[in-house]
Protein backbone atom coordinates (compact mmCIF):
# COMPACT_ATOMS: atom_id res chain seq x y z
CA UNK A 1 0.00 0.00 0.00
CA UNK A 2 2.71 2.60 0.59
CA UNK A 3 3.71 1.67 -3.00
CA UNK A 4 0.42 2.73 -4.15
CA UNK A 5 0.63 5.76 -2.87
CA UNK A 6 3.51 6.85 -5.02
CA UNK A 7 0.35 7.21 -7.26
CA UNK A 8 -1.52 10.14 -5.03
CA UNK A 9 -0.09 12.99 -6.86
CA UNK A 10 -1.50 11.66 -10.22
CA UNK A 11 -4.59 11.73 -8.99
CA UNK A 12 -4.56 14.72 -6.91
CA UNK A 13 -5.44 16.86 -10.36
CA UNK A 14 -8.88 14.68 -10.34
CA UNK A 15 -10.01 15.07 -7.28
CA UNK A 16 -13.58 16.39 -8.37
CA UNK A 17 -13.72 13.54 -10.76
CA UNK A 18 -13.12 10.78 -8.35
CA UNK A 19 -15.62 12.43 -6.28
CA UNK A 20 -18.05 12.47 -8.58
CA UNK A 21 -17.20 9.11 -9.61
CA UNK A 22 -17.26 7.38 -5.79
CA UNK A 23 -20.48 9.39 -5.59
CA UNK A 24 -22.24 7.68 -8.59
CA UNK A 25 -20.79 4.30 -7.46
CA UNK A 26 -23.00 5.23 -3.67
CA UNK A 27 -26.02 6.12 -6.60
CA UNK A 28 -25.53 3.24 -7.94
CA UNK A 29 -25.91 0.87 -5.00
CA UNK A 30 -28.30 2.87 -3.70
CA UNK A 31 -30.58 2.30 -6.67
CA UNK A 32 -29.88 -1.07 -6.84
CA UNK A 33 -30.47 -2.41 -3.07
CA UNK A 34 -33.72 -0.76 -3.79
CA UNK A 35 -35.16 -2.61 -6.75
CA UNK A 36 -35.97 -5.81 -4.43
CA UNK A 37 -38.32 -3.98 -2.64
CA UNK A 38 -40.46 -2.46 -5.59
CA UNK A 39 -40.35 -6.08 -6.85
CA UNK A 40 -41.58 -7.56 -3.25
CA UNK A 41 -44.26 -5.40 -2.96
CA UNK A 42 -45.01 -5.94 -6.46
CA UNK A 43 -45.65 -9.94 -5.73
CA UNK A 44 -47.12 -9.27 -2.11
CA UNK A 45 -50.17 -6.96 -4.76
CA UNK A 46 -50.27 -9.95 -6.70
CA UNK A 47 -50.12 -12.90 -4.49
CA UNK A 48 -52.25 -11.82 -1.63
CA UNK A 49 -56.03 -13.15 -0.98
CA UNK A 50 -57.27 -10.20 -3.04
CA UNK A 51 -55.17 -9.30 -6.15
CA UNK A 52 -54.36 -5.89 -6.86
CA UNK A 53 -53.24 -5.54 -10.33
CA UNK A 54 -52.79 -1.99 -10.54
CA UNK A 55 -50.56 -1.33 -7.39
CA UNK A 56 -48.55 -4.45 -8.55
CA UNK A 57 -48.20 -1.97 -11.94
CA UNK A 58 -47.51 0.92 -9.65
CA UNK A 59 -44.74 -0.99 -8.00
CA UNK A 60 -43.42 -2.80 -11.41
CA UNK A 61 -43.16 0.88 -12.85
CA UNK A 62 -40.96 1.96 -10.03
CA UNK A 63 -38.88 -0.76 -10.50
CA UNK A 64 -38.38 0.79 -14.14
CA UNK A 65 -37.56 3.94 -12.63
CA UNK A 66 -34.99 2.70 -10.02
CA UNK A 67 -33.16 0.76 -13.22
CA UNK A 68 -32.95 3.65 -15.24
CA UNK A 69 -31.47 5.73 -12.28
CA UNK A 70 -29.22 3.01 -11.12
CA UNK A 71 -28.48 2.74 -15.17
CA UNK A 72 -27.44 7.01 -15.06
CA UNK A 73 -25.54 6.26 -12.12
CA UNK A 74 -23.13 2.91 -13.85
CA UNK A 75 -22.75 5.51 -16.40
CA UNK A 76 -21.02 8.23 -14.65
CA UNK A 77 -19.32 5.88 -12.15
CA UNK A 78 -17.68 4.23 -15.28
CA UNK A 79 -16.81 7.31 -17.09
CA UNK A 80 -15.40 9.04 -14.33
CA UNK A 81 -13.38 5.98 -12.54
CA UNK A 82 -12.49 4.73 -15.45
CA UNK A 83 -11.37 7.89 -17.40
CA UNK A 84 -9.07 8.95 -14.54
CA UNK A 85 -7.26 5.28 -14.52
CA UNK A 86 -6.49 6.72 -18.10
CA UNK A 87 -5.11 9.68 -16.95
CA UNK A 88 -3.42 7.61 -14.21
CA UNK A 89 -1.93 5.34 -16.81
CA UNK A 90 -1.13 8.56 -19.02
CA UNK A 91 0.79 10.64 -16.36
CA UNK A 92 2.56 7.44 -14.93
CA UNK A 93 4.11 6.18 -18.28
CA UNK A 94 4.51 10.37 -19.09
CA UNK A 95 6.70 10.30 -15.30
CA UNK A 96 8.26 7.13 -15.94
CA UNK A 97 10.07 8.25 -19.55
CA UNK A 98 10.89 11.41 -17.47
CA UNK A 99 12.60 9.56 -14.74
CA UNK A 100 14.27 7.31 -17.30
CA UNK A 101 15.47 10.50 -19.01
CA UNK A 102 17.23 11.78 -15.86
CA UNK A 103 19.49 8.27 -15.74
CA UNK A 104 22.74 8.17 -16.61
CA UNK A 105 24.22 5.63 -19.88
CA UNK A 106 25.86 3.96 -16.91
CA UNK A 107 22.43 2.97 -14.94
CA UNK A 108 21.01 1.83 -18.52
CA UNK A 109 23.63 -0.38 -19.50
CA UNK A 110 22.33 -2.22 -15.85
CA UNK A 111 19.05 -2.84 -17.04
CA UNK A 112 17.64 -4.72 -20.38
CA UNK A 113 15.80 -2.12 -22.61
CA UNK A 114 12.91 -5.19 -23.14
CA UNK A 115 12.52 -5.50 -19.28
CA UNK A 116 12.36 -1.21 -19.46
CA UNK A 117 9.55 -1.04 -21.83
CA UNK A 118 7.97 -4.26 -19.90
CA UNK A 119 7.60 -2.03 -17.15
CA UNK A 120 6.00 1.21 -19.55
CA UNK A 121 3.42 -1.42 -21.18
CA UNK A 122 2.92 -4.33 -18.84
CA UNK A 123 2.90 -3.07 -15.63
CA UNK A 124 1.50 0.19 -16.48
CA UNK A 125 -1.34 -1.58 -18.09
CA UNK A 126 -1.74 -3.66 -14.58
CA UNK A 127 -1.53 -0.77 -12.37
CA UNK A 128 -4.62 1.19 -13.68
CA UNK A 129 -6.69 -2.11 -14.12
CA UNK A 130 -5.81 -2.60 -9.81
CA UNK A 131 -6.54 1.27 -9.42
CA UNK A 132 -9.03 1.71 -11.73
CA UNK A 133 -11.75 -1.26 -12.23
CA UNK A 134 -10.35 -3.16 -9.50
CA UNK A 135 -10.93 0.04 -6.69
CA UNK A 136 -14.32 0.37 -8.58
CA UNK A 137 -15.42 -3.04 -7.89
CA UNK A 138 -13.95 -2.97 -4.31
CA UNK A 139 -16.04 0.37 -3.67
CA UNK A 140 -18.88 -1.02 -5.18
CA UNK A 141 -18.73 -4.27 -2.89
CA UNK A 142 -18.10 -1.90 0.53
CA UNK A 143 -21.18 0.28 -0.64
CA UNK A 144 -23.51 -2.05 -1.48
CA UNK A 145 -22.95 -5.06 0.58
CA UNK A 146 -23.91 -3.27 4.26
CA UNK A 147 -27.23 -1.98 2.96
CA UNK A 148 -27.57 -5.16 1.55
CA UNK A 149 -27.36 -7.14 4.90
CA UNK A 150 -29.31 -4.64 6.98
CA UNK A 151 -31.97 -5.08 4.49
CA UNK A 152 -31.86 -8.81 4.63
CA UNK A 153 -31.58 -8.89 8.36
CA UNK A 154 -34.34 -6.79 8.82
CA UNK A 155 -36.78 -9.06 7.01
CA UNK A 156 -35.33 -12.42 8.36
CA UNK A 157 -32.08 -12.59 10.98
CA UNK A 158 -32.17 -16.29 10.55
CA UNK A 159 -32.01 -16.46 6.38
CA UNK A 160 -29.47 -13.73 6.36
CA UNK A 161 -27.23 -16.06 8.56
CA UNK A 162 -27.96 -19.14 6.66
CA UNK A 163 -26.68 -16.79 4.18
CA UNK A 164 -23.70 -15.29 4.88
CA UNK A 165 -22.61 -18.27 6.90
CA UNK A 166 -20.47 -19.60 4.16
CA UNK A 167 -18.58 -16.52 3.60
CA UNK A 168 -16.60 -17.16 6.22
CA UNK A 169 -14.89 -20.46 3.84
CA UNK A 170 -14.24 -17.38 1.46
CA UNK A 171 -12.81 -15.87 3.96
CA UNK A 172 -10.12 -18.63 5.23
CA UNK A 173 -9.68 -19.57 1.36
CA UNK A 174 -8.79 -16.10 0.70
CA UNK A 175 -6.17 -15.59 3.19
CA UNK A 176 -4.51 -19.23 2.39
CA UNK A 177 -4.43 -18.62 -1.59
CA UNK A 178 -3.57 -15.00 -1.80
CA UNK A 179 0.11 -15.43 -1.20
CA UNK A 180 0.27 -18.16 -4.24
CA UNK A 181 -1.43 -15.61 -6.30
CA UNK A 182 0.94 -12.89 -5.03
CA UNK A 183 3.58 -15.50 -6.11
CA UNK A 184 2.28 -16.60 -9.84
CA UNK A 185 1.95 -12.97 -10.25
CA UNK A 186 5.98 -12.28 -10.19
CA UNK A 187 6.39 -14.62 -11.83
CA UNK A 188 3.94 -14.02 -14.57
CA UNK A 189 5.32 -10.01 -14.60
CA UNK A 190 9.60 -11.24 -14.79
CA UNK A 191 8.91 -13.72 -17.16
CA UNK A 192 6.58 -11.08 -19.50
CA UNK A 193 9.72 -8.78 -18.98
CA UNK A 194 12.31 -11.75 -20.28
CA UNK A 195 10.24 -12.44 -23.12
CA UNK A 196 10.07 -8.25 -24.33
CA UNK A 197 14.12 -8.20 -23.65
CA UNK A 198 14.44 -11.41 -25.94
CA UNK A 199 12.49 -10.21 -28.66
CA UNK A 200 13.95 -6.52 -28.39
CA UNK A 201 17.71 -7.44 -28.77
CA UNK A 202 16.64 -9.51 -31.59
CA UNK A 203 15.14 -7.08 -33.53
CA UNK A 204 17.90 -5.04 -32.68
CA UNK A 205 20.51 -7.13 -33.61
CA UNK A 206 18.83 -8.27 -36.79
CA UNK A 207 21.71 -7.89 -38.63
CA UNK A 208 23.92 -10.32 -36.99
CA UNK A 209 21.39 -13.00 -36.32
CA UNK A 210 20.89 -13.15 -40.32
CA UNK A 211 24.89 -12.49 -41.34
CA UNK A 212 25.81 -15.62 -38.82
CA UNK A 213 22.71 -17.36 -39.92
CA UNK A 214 20.88 -18.07 -36.78
CA UNK A 215 17.36 -17.37 -37.31
CA UNK A 216 16.30 -20.89 -36.27
CA UNK A 217 18.53 -20.69 -32.93
CA UNK A 218 17.02 -16.88 -32.03
CA UNK A 219 13.23 -18.42 -32.92
CA UNK A 220 13.96 -21.24 -30.78
CA UNK A 221 15.39 -18.86 -27.71
CA UNK A 222 12.14 -16.89 -27.96
CA UNK A 223 10.09 -19.86 -27.85
CA UNK A 224 11.76 -20.76 -24.94
CA UNK A 225 10.78 -17.33 -23.19
CA UNK A 226 7.64 -17.44 -24.33
CA UNK A 227 7.09 -20.90 -22.95
CA UNK A 228 8.26 -19.68 -19.76
CA UNK A 229 6.21 -16.66 -20.08
CA UNK A 230 2.90 -19.10 -20.74
CA UNK A 231 3.57 -21.84 -18.53
CA UNK A 232 4.11 -18.79 -15.35
CA UNK A 233 0.36 -16.97 -16.36
CA UNK A 234 -1.45 -20.73 -16.75
CA UNK A 235 0.58 -21.20 -13.04
CA UNK A 236 -1.24 -18.26 -12.22
CA UNK A 237 -4.67 -19.03 -14.02
CA UNK A 238 -4.75 -22.50 -11.69
CA UNK A 239 -4.61 -20.82 -8.64
CA UNK A 240 -7.54 -18.53 -9.69
CA UNK A 241 -9.14 -21.57 -11.10
CA UNK A 242 -9.04 -22.72 -7.62
CA UNK A 243 -10.29 -19.79 -6.19
CA UNK A 244 -13.56 -18.99 -8.33
CA UNK A 245 -15.13 -22.67 -7.81
CA UNK A 246 -14.58 -22.42 -3.70
CA UNK A 247 -16.37 -18.78 -3.98
CA UNK A 248 -19.09 -20.20 -6.43
CA UNK A 249 -19.66 -23.21 -3.95
CA UNK A 250 -19.94 -20.94 -0.51
CA UNK A 251 -22.15 -18.56 -2.42
CA UNK A 252 -23.98 -21.49 -4.03
CA UNK A 253 -24.17 -23.00 -0.43
CA UNK A 254 -25.75 -19.87 1.20
CA UNK A 255 -28.59 -19.92 -1.42
CA UNK A 256 -29.65 -23.46 -1.02
CA UNK A 257 -30.19 -23.05 2.28
CA UNK A 258 -32.01 -19.90 1.86
CA UNK A 259 -34.06 -21.31 -0.41
CA UNK A 260 -35.03 -24.49 1.71
CA UNK A 261 -35.66 -22.62 4.94
CA UNK A 262 -37.33 -19.98 3.50
CA UNK A 263 -39.92 -21.91 2.12
CA UNK A 264 -40.57 -24.05 5.43
CA UNK A 265 -40.91 -20.34 6.77
CA UNK A 266 -43.65 -19.03 3.95
CA UNK A 267 -45.41 -22.58 4.68
CA UNK A 268 -45.98 -21.43 8.19
CA UNK A 269 -46.56 -17.85 6.88
CA UNK A 270 -43.53 -16.00 8.76
CA UNK A 271 -42.16 -14.90 5.17
CA UNK A 272 -44.44 -13.90 2.23
CA UNK A 273 -43.84 -14.69 -1.35
CA UNK A 274 -43.05 -11.08 -2.58
CA UNK A 275 -40.34 -10.97 1.09
CA UNK A 276 -38.85 -14.32 0.02
CA UNK A 277 -38.30 -12.98 -3.97
CA UNK A 278 -37.08 -10.35 -2.41
CA UNK A 279 -34.78 -11.98 -0.17
CA UNK A 280 -33.54 -13.93 -3.30
CA UNK A 281 -33.02 -11.33 -5.02
CA UNK A 282 -30.74 -10.08 -2.23
CA UNK A 283 -28.74 -13.06 -2.06
CA UNK A 284 -27.61 -12.71 -5.91
CA UNK A 285 -27.16 -8.99 -5.78
CA UNK A 286 -24.77 -10.64 -2.89
CA UNK A 287 -22.96 -13.41 -5.20
CA UNK A 288 -21.59 -11.04 -7.98
CA UNK A 289 -19.13 -9.33 -5.26
CA UNK A 290 -17.78 -12.37 -3.54
CA UNK A 291 -17.57 -14.60 -7.46
CA UNK A 292 -15.51 -11.19 -8.60
CA UNK A 293 -13.52 -11.05 -5.19
CA UNK A 294 -11.51 -13.39 -6.77
CA UNK A 295 -10.96 -11.32 -10.10
CA UNK A 296 -10.41 -8.51 -7.82
CA UNK A 297 -8.06 -10.33 -5.20
CA UNK A 298 -5.69 -11.22 -8.59
CA UNK A 299 -5.91 -7.93 -10.07
CA UNK A 300 -4.76 -6.36 -6.63
CA UNK A 301 -1.76 -8.96 -6.54
CA UNK A 302 -0.82 -8.40 -9.87
CA UNK A 303 -1.09 -4.45 -9.58
CA UNK A 304 1.24 -4.96 -6.38
CA UNK A 305 3.84 -6.50 -8.34
CA UNK A 306 3.77 -4.28 -11.38
CA UNK A 307 3.73 -1.12 -8.44
CA UNK A 308 6.80 -2.90 -7.36
CA UNK A 309 8.86 -2.72 -10.28
CA UNK A 310 7.42 0.94 -10.86
CA UNK A 311 8.42 1.89 -7.53
CA UNK A 312 11.85 0.55 -8.26
CA UNK A 313 12.13 3.29 -11.19
CA UNK A 314 9.95 6.20 -9.24
CA UNK A 315 12.46 6.13 -6.22
CA UNK A 316 15.38 5.27 -7.03
CA UNK A 317 17.24 8.68 -7.46
CA UNK A 318 19.09 9.93 -10.61
CA UNK A 319 22.92 9.03 -10.08
CA UNK A 320 23.99 12.05 -12.22
CA UNK A 321 22.00 15.34 -10.54
CA UNK A 322 21.59 19.03 -10.73
CA UNK A 323 23.49 21.32 -7.71
CA UNK A 324 21.53 22.74 -4.99
CA UNK A 325 22.41 26.25 -6.03
CA UNK A 326 24.19 26.09 -9.71
CA UNK A 327 26.98 28.28 -10.13
CA UNK A 328 26.07 30.75 -13.21
CA UNK A 329 29.03 30.10 -16.38
CA UNK A 330 27.47 32.85 -18.25
CA UNK A 331 29.22 33.02 -21.84
CA UNK A 332 31.20 29.64 -21.97
CA UNK A 333 34.83 29.96 -23.26
CA UNK A 334 35.26 26.13 -23.05
CA UNK A 335 38.52 26.08 -20.52
CA UNK A 336 38.60 22.18 -19.51
CA UNK A 337 40.88 20.78 -16.84
CA UNK A 338 41.72 17.62 -15.41
CA UNK A 339 42.58 17.68 -12.13
CA UNK A 340 43.94 14.39 -10.78
CA UNK A 341 41.05 12.30 -11.71
CA UNK A 342 40.56 9.03 -11.13
CA UNK A 343 37.38 7.18 -11.57
CA UNK A 344 36.14 3.82 -11.32
CA UNK A 345 32.85 2.49 -12.89
CA UNK A 346 29.84 1.40 -10.64
CA UNK A 347 30.21 -2.04 -12.30
CA UNK A 348 34.15 -2.62 -11.79
CA UNK A 349 36.69 -3.70 -9.10
CA UNK A 350 39.57 -1.34 -10.59
CA UNK A 351 39.80 2.45 -11.87
CA UNK A 352 39.06 3.01 -15.41
CA UNK A 353 40.91 5.92 -15.17
CA UNK A 354 43.93 7.07 -12.46
CA UNK A 355 45.09 10.45 -11.69
CA UNK A 356 44.65 11.89 -15.55
CA UNK A 357 46.07 15.39 -15.25
CA UNK A 358 45.80 17.54 -17.94
CA UNK A 359 44.74 21.15 -19.63
CA UNK A 360 42.41 22.21 -22.71
CA UNK A 361 43.09 26.05 -23.21
CA UNK A 362 39.96 27.57 -24.61
CA UNK A 363 39.97 27.04 -28.67
CA UNK A 364 42.45 24.68 -28.83
CA UNK A 365 42.08 21.08 -30.08
CA UNK A 366 43.58 18.05 -28.34
CA UNK A 367 43.48 14.36 -29.76
CA UNK A 368 43.44 11.63 -27.72
CA UNK A 369 44.70 8.16 -28.66
CA UNK A 370 45.57 5.11 -26.92
CA UNK A 371 45.01 1.45 -27.11
CA UNK A 372 41.58 0.37 -27.00
CA UNK A 373 40.53 0.17 -23.33
CA UNK A 374 42.71 2.63 -21.89
CA UNK A 375 39.93 4.95 -21.16
CA UNK A 376 39.31 7.39 -23.88
CA UNK A 377 35.67 7.27 -24.26
CA UNK A 378 35.14 7.38 -20.92
CA UNK A 379 37.47 10.64 -19.97
CA UNK A 380 34.95 12.30 -23.08
CA UNK A 381 31.73 11.19 -21.52
CA UNK A 382 32.74 12.75 -17.89
CA UNK A 383 33.05 16.24 -19.25
CA UNK A 384 29.24 16.74 -19.73
CA UNK A 385 28.73 14.34 -16.80
CA UNK A 386 26.77 11.84 -18.64
CA UNK A 387 28.82 9.59 -16.20
CA UNK A 388 29.66 11.69 -12.83
CA UNK A 389 33.22 12.50 -11.95
CA UNK A 390 34.66 12.90 -8.47
CA UNK A 391 34.45 16.68 -6.71
CA UNK A 392 36.42 18.83 -8.01
CA UNK A 393 38.36 16.49 -10.70
CA UNK A 394 36.98 18.44 -14.01
CA UNK A 395 36.90 22.06 -14.39
CA UNK A 396 35.12 24.28 -17.18
CA UNK A 397 36.09 27.54 -17.02
CA UNK A 398 37.83 27.12 -13.73
CA UNK A 399 34.36 26.01 -12.32
CA UNK A 400 34.34 22.00 -11.12
CA UNK A 401 31.34 20.93 -13.47
CA UNK A 402 29.41 19.05 -10.22
CA UNK A 403 28.09 22.86 -9.62
CA UNK A 404 27.42 23.84 -13.16
CA UNK A 405 23.95 23.63 -14.01
CA UNK A 406 23.40 20.21 -16.41
CA UNK A 407 21.30 21.60 -18.96
CA UNK A 408 24.00 24.75 -19.08
CA UNK A 409 26.88 22.44 -19.53
CA UNK A 410 25.21 19.96 -21.77
CA UNK A 411 24.10 22.77 -24.48
CA UNK A 412 27.52 24.06 -24.05
CA UNK A 413 28.96 20.73 -25.60
CA UNK A 414 28.72 18.95 -28.93
CA UNK A 415 29.29 15.17 -28.29
CA UNK A 416 29.60 12.91 -30.52
CA UNK A 417 29.73 9.43 -29.52
CA UNK A 418 31.71 6.43 -30.61
CA UNK A 419 28.58 4.33 -31.01
CA UNK A 420 26.71 7.19 -33.16
CA UNK A 421 22.69 6.74 -33.28
CA UNK A 422 20.13 8.31 -35.27
CA UNK A 423 16.73 8.68 -34.63
CA UNK A 424 13.59 7.10 -37.19
CA UNK A 425 13.26 10.54 -38.24
CA UNK A 426 13.74 12.77 -41.37
CA UNK A 427 17.60 13.88 -42.11
CA UNK A 428 16.35 17.66 -41.07
CA UNK A 429 15.20 16.29 -37.92
CA UNK A 430 18.32 14.69 -36.86
CA UNK A 431 21.03 17.37 -37.92
CA UNK A 432 18.27 20.05 -35.83
CA UNK A 433 17.94 17.85 -32.80
CA UNK A 434 19.29 19.98 -30.47
CA UNK A 435 17.56 23.16 -32.01
CA UNK A 436 14.41 24.58 -30.80
CA UNK A 437 13.38 25.79 -34.31
CA UNK A 438 16.38 24.59 -37.05
CA UNK A 439 16.17 27.09 -39.82
CA UNK A 440 16.97 25.63 -43.25
CA UNK A 441 20.54 27.71 -43.45
CA UNK A 442 21.89 26.93 -40.19
CA UNK A 443 21.35 23.04 -40.86
CA UNK A 444 22.85 23.36 -44.21
CA UNK A 445 26.11 25.00 -42.77
CA UNK A 446 26.59 21.76 -40.34
CA UNK A 447 26.12 19.61 -43.11
CA UNK A 448 28.53 21.39 -44.78
CA UNK A 449 30.79 21.47 -42.10
CA UNK A 450 30.82 18.06 -41.60
CA UNK A 451 31.05 16.81 -45.43
CA UNK A 452 27.78 15.56 -45.60
CA UNK A 453 25.72 18.10 -47.65
CA UNK A 454 26.42 16.77 -51.43
CA UNK A 455 25.20 13.21 -50.28
CA UNK A 456 21.93 14.40 -48.42
CA UNK A 457 20.94 16.51 -51.39
CA UNK A 458 21.98 13.79 -54.08
CA UNK A 459 18.83 11.35 -52.10
CA UNK A 460 15.23 12.13 -53.15
CA UNK A 461 14.29 13.83 -50.64
CA UNK A 462 17.32 15.43 -49.50
CA UNK A 463 16.59 16.89 -45.52
CA UNK A 464 13.24 15.58 -45.55
CA UNK A 465 14.28 11.95 -46.45
CA UNK A 466 13.00 9.56 -43.53
CA UNK A 467 15.51 7.15 -41.73
CA UNK A 468 14.96 3.72 -40.56
CA UNK A 469 15.89 3.04 -37.33
CA UNK A 470 19.44 3.99 -36.15
CA UNK A 471 19.82 5.80 -39.43
CA UNK A 472 19.73 1.79 -41.55
CA UNK A 473 19.79 3.22 -44.50
CA UNK A 474 22.57 5.31 -44.37
CA UNK A 475 26.21 4.32 -44.61
CA UNK A 476 28.41 3.97 -41.83
CA UNK A 477 30.11 7.21 -42.49
CA UNK A 478 26.84 9.07 -43.97
CA UNK A 479 25.60 8.15 -40.28
CA UNK A 480 28.75 9.72 -38.65
CA UNK A 481 29.18 12.62 -40.27
CA UNK A 482 25.32 13.09 -39.96
CA UNK A 483 26.18 12.96 -36.14
CA UNK A 484 28.83 15.02 -36.50
CA UNK A 485 26.38 18.09 -38.59
CA UNK A 486 24.13 17.53 -35.43
CA UNK A 487 26.78 18.64 -32.84
CA UNK A 488 27.65 21.41 -34.89
CA UNK A 489 24.34 22.90 -35.68
CA UNK A 490 24.05 23.94 -31.84
CA UNK A 491 27.28 25.92 -32.29
CA UNK A 492 28.79 24.47 -28.76
CA UNK A 493 32.07 26.23 -27.22
CA UNK A 494 33.26 22.79 -26.75
CA UNK A 495 33.28 19.79 -29.34
CA UNK A 496 33.91 16.19 -28.13
CA UNK A 497 34.47 13.70 -31.02
CA UNK A 498 34.70 10.14 -29.84
CA UNK A 499 36.20 7.91 -32.85
CA UNK A 500 33.63 9.72 -34.43
CA UNK A 501 34.92 8.91 -38.12
CA UNK A 502 36.16 5.31 -37.46
CA UNK A 503 33.82 4.08 -40.45
CA UNK A 504 35.71 5.99 -43.13
CA UNK A 505 39.35 5.32 -44.54
CA UNK A 506 42.35 6.89 -43.10
CA UNK A 507 42.68 9.36 -46.35
CA UNK A 508 38.84 10.63 -45.53
CA UNK A 509 39.08 10.88 -41.88
CA UNK A 510 42.36 13.30 -42.52
CA UNK A 511 40.62 15.46 -45.23
CA UNK A 512 37.21 15.60 -43.14
CA UNK A 513 39.43 16.75 -39.90
CA UNK A 514 41.26 19.27 -42.42
CA UNK A 515 38.68 20.63 -43.63
CA UNK A 516 36.86 21.10 -40.17
CA UNK A 517 39.94 22.94 -39.00
CA UNK A 518 38.16 26.53 -39.86
CA UNK A 519 35.33 25.38 -38.35
CA UNK A 520 37.00 24.31 -34.65
CA UNK A 521 38.70 27.44 -34.59
CA UNK A 522 38.01 28.92 -31.65
CA UNK A 523 36.19 25.89 -30.57
CA UNK A 524 37.67 23.51 -27.63
CA UNK A 525 37.86 19.98 -29.02
CA UNK A 526 38.92 17.09 -27.89
CA UNK A 527 39.39 14.12 -30.29
CA UNK A 528 39.21 10.39 -29.64
CA UNK A 529 41.24 8.86 -32.32
CA UNK A 530 43.06 5.59 -33.51
CA UNK A 531 44.64 7.13 -36.70
CA UNK A 532 47.86 9.21 -36.29
CA UNK A 533 47.20 10.80 -39.46
CA UNK A 534 43.88 12.89 -37.86
CA UNK A 535 45.61 12.95 -34.62
CA UNK A 536 48.67 15.14 -35.86
CA UNK A 537 46.38 17.79 -37.22
CA UNK A 538 45.21 18.57 -33.46
CA UNK A 539 47.65 21.60 -31.50
CA UNK A 540 48.49 18.70 -28.71
CA UNK A 541 47.85 14.84 -28.39
CA UNK A 542 47.44 13.29 -25.10
CA UNK A 543 48.52 9.40 -25.05
CA UNK A 544 47.25 7.23 -22.48
CA UNK A 545 47.67 3.51 -21.45
CA UNK A 546 45.33 1.58 -18.90
CA UNK A 547 43.73 4.67 -17.44
CA UNK A 548 46.74 7.31 -17.32
CA UNK A 549 48.26 9.71 -19.02
CA UNK A 550 51.31 8.46 -19.88
CA UNK A 551 52.82 10.85 -22.78
CA UNK A 552 51.72 14.84 -24.04
CA UNK A 553 53.10 17.06 -26.78
CA UNK A 554 52.93 17.52 -30.62
CA UNK A 555 52.83 15.46 -33.17
CA UNK A 556 56.89 16.20 -33.84
CA UNK A 557 57.56 16.23 -30.25
CA UNK A 558 56.09 12.51 -29.64
CA UNK A 559 58.22 11.32 -32.33
CA UNK A 560 60.92 12.20 -31.41
CA UNK A 561 60.11 11.23 -27.62
CA UNK A 562 60.43 7.70 -29.28
CA UNK A 563 57.33 6.43 -26.92
CA UNK A 564 54.19 4.60 -27.59
CA UNK A 565 52.77 7.24 -30.07
CA UNK A 566 56.01 6.93 -31.75
CA UNK A 567 55.46 3.30 -31.86
CA UNK A 568 51.51 3.62 -33.22
CA UNK A 569 52.78 6.23 -36.16
CA UNK A 570 55.66 3.93 -37.30
CA UNK A 571 53.14 0.77 -37.55
CA UNK A 572 50.25 2.37 -39.22
CA UNK A 573 52.91 4.34 -41.89
CA UNK A 574 53.98 0.91 -42.68
CA UNK A 575 50.76 -0.45 -42.49
CA UNK A 576 49.47 2.47 -45.11
CA UNK A 577 52.83 2.24 -47.68
CA UNK A 578 51.92 -1.75 -47.58
CA UNK A 579 48.20 -0.96 -48.56
CA UNK A 580 49.84 1.82 -51.17
CA UNK A 581 51.67 -1.31 -52.84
Amino acid sequence: MSRFALLWPFFRPWRVTLAIGFTAIAGTQLAQSYGPIAVRHAFDALGGRAPDAQLATMWASVFVAITAIRGVFQYVMRKYLVGVSRELERGLRDRLYERLLLRSPAWLARHHTGDILSRFTSDVEAVRMSVGPGLMYIVNTIVLTPVVVWIMWDMSPLLTFLNLAPLAGVAVGTLLISPRMHAASVQVQETQAAMSTRAQESFAGVRVVKSFAREEREVEAFREAAERSRVANLRSVNVQAVFYPVIGLMKGLGLVLTILFGFAMMSRGELTLGEFVAFHQYGLMLMWPMVSLGWVIALWQRGRVAMGRLAAMLEDPPDVTDPAEPVPLGKIRGDIEFRDLTFTHATATSPTLSNVSFRVAAGRTVAIVGPTGSGKSTLLALVPRLLDPPPGTILVDGIPVEKLSLQELRRATGYVPQDTFLFSDTIRENIGFGLASPDEARLTKAATDARILAEITALSSGFDTLLGERGVNLSGGQRQRTAIARALAVDPPMLLLDDCLSAVDARTESEILANLREVLKGRTTLLVTHRIAAAKLADEIVVMDAGRVIEKGTHEELLVAGGMYSRLAQRQSLEEALEAA
